[in-house]
């Protein structure tokens, strides 16, 4: 499994930002998203794969 190099990282200044992000945290947890129900999914060829990756290490 991939994991993401991303790092989200954030700074919470007043009670004000504080109360809003605990209500946002709160929301989400009573109506959370409805998950996605078909995800289209397709598959390369090892030599794709390979053209791709020499593609970015700049061969």
């Amino acid at each position: 499994m991939a994991t993401s190099s991303l790092k989200k990282s954030f700074v919470i200044n007043s009670k004000k930002e504080a109360d809003a992000f605990v209500k946002l945290f709160a929301d989400s947890l009573k109506n959370p998203p409805q998950p996605i129900k078909e995800v289209s999914v397709s598959s390369i060829s090892r030599e794709q794969m390979a053209k791709i990756i020499n593609a970015k290490l700049g061969k």
